[in-house]
């Protein structure tokens, strides 16, 4: 798989890939990654890519020109490319979306700075835009690492495939708690039934760790998680809880219906401006 960053800090990017599993991944050519300097397609010898924001306010926003012009350049060599857009005002990351973006052959991330993009570029060339969260960075060049690490473990022989499975999400809950040496620090102990060598002790106990953890962090995972039927004291704690927040996930799933028909509509209309 091959991700492309557009970014005016090329240098940001390649100091993370250095070091750590991804070198590692990209050394074994499992991924490959290149970075494009938006500064190659400035507008003049003064190396502008950007300008002010027609109407009011302060800030500058990328211009279209250089951003057009680094994406048809990938695309001549990668035509079947997914362009996304780091943005916080995009669809959230997340572990279903990481493992569906490793399926795509290309990605090119935009890393945009200042105050964003011209619209246009988004409207015209952005097939999905993407945020890692609820705030505001300086860069895109951090959210476009996270989301190329998260999905890089999603691509085979870029690490261990055990790891993977048993990580945080993948099985809709938070990942259980994990305990090493020394046995009492402290004093506090490790649990016993993690040292008794007795497997389906330890699934269940693991099982439950995630439950636990999920219920009090991360709640609105447990909304869809179909949990094992031989839990029962688990099971009938979350029927309750589930119960209780019936309005809650009918509200959240008007919200995701009114998005996806928002969504066909601004495809079809873009679809008619290109007269396809």
């Amino acid at each position: 798989m091959v991700f492309h960053i557009i970014t005016l800090f090329p240098q940001m990017v390649k100091g993370y890939l250095d070091v750590g599993i991804l070198s590692r991944a990209i050394a074994e050519k499992r991924i490959e990654v290149e970075t494009h300097n938006l500064r190659d397609f400035a507008l003049n010898r003064y190396g502008q890519i950007d300008d002010t924001i027609f109407g009011y306010g302060k800030g500058m926003l990328f211009r279209p020109e250089p951003v057009f012009q680094a994406a048809e350049k990938i695309k001549k060599d990668h035509p079947q490319s997914k362009v996304i857009f780091l943005t916080p005002q995009g669809k959230k990351l997340d572990h279903k979306k990481a493992r569906q973006l490793s399926r795509e052959k290309s990605l090119i991330l935009i890393a945009a700075r200042y105050e964003g993009m011209d619209a246009r570029i988004v409207e015209s060339i952005v097939d999905e835009e993407i945020s890692i969260g609820d705030y505001v960075l300086t860069g895109g060049e951090l959210p476009a690492l996270v989301l190329l690490d998260t999905v890089s473990r999603f691509i085979e022989g870029a690490i261990k495939t055990e790891s993977a499975d048993e990580e945080s999400f993948e099985k809709g809950l938070l990942e259980y708690d994990h305990y090493t040496k020394p046995l009492e620090y402290n004093g506090m102990k490790v649990p016993e039934v993690l040292r008794g060598g007795d497997h389906k002790k330890i699934d269940e106990f693991r099982l439950k760790s995630g439950i636990r953890k999920t219920y009090f962090n991360r709640p609105d995972l447990l909304l869809d998680y179909d949990y094992p039927a031989d839990v029962k004291e688990t099971r009938n704690i979350l029927k309750i809880w589930l119960r209780k927040n019936k309005s809650l996930r009918d509200y959240l799933r008007d919200i995701e219906n009114i998005s996806k028909e928002w969504k066909n509509a601004r495809r079809n209309s873009k679809d008619r401006r290109s007269g396809c």
